[in-house]
């Protein structure tokens, strides 16, 4: 009877130990896939922003600051193809902007700086006619780029002329 039991116990430790191996061979392989992905996912400031230098033919510079906030709808033709992503200076955060149209991101920014923007060339992207174009925004720390707040989601309606 000793025996039966001894046998049991000996058959469950030996379970035991094998569903702790399973387990921190899981665990291990997702720390390191996590460590993988967090260094592929590196947040980088733009090379691509320049500082903020509005058109001003078309309307006022504040008509056309409001237009690219979201207010509106911004008119885009051949000689003026572009949305402009603005982070004011007056902000202290590195924005970034994701452009999207039906669900399909057509643009991602990486981190702009207070003060600078990013132009988007969405007249070639798109047919002639009335879009509506979601920007999805995100505030980072300027020390550590830490999120601060992320998908902050605005609408931009635009007229494309052919």
């Amino acid at each position: 009877m000793k025996d039966k039991r001894q046998i049991k116990q000996n058959i469950i430790m030996i379970l035991l130990c094998i569903l702790l191996l399973i387990m921190g061979t899981g665990l291990f392989i997702l720390f390191r896939s996590y460590s993988r992905l967090s260094e592929s996912c590196e947040l980088k400031v733009s090379q691509d922003q320049e500082d903020i230098v509005l058109p001003t033919e078309k309307k006022d510079l504040e008509d056309a600051y409001t237009e690219l906030m979201g207010f509106g709808c911004l008119e885009l033709d051949v000689n003026e193809p572009f949305i402009y992503l603005i982070n004011p200076s007056d902000n202290q955060v590195y924005l970034s902007f994701d452009v999207i149209y039906n669900d399909e991101t057509l643009y991602k920014s990486d981190l702009i700086a207070p003060g600078k923007m990013e132009s988007f060339d969405v007249y070639s992207c798109l047919n002639a006619g009335e879009h509506t174009l979601t920007y999805s925004i995100s505030s980072y720390d300027l020390n550590n780029k830490a999120v601060l707040w992320a998908g902050v989601r605005q609408n931009q309606d635009v007229l494309i002329r052919k």
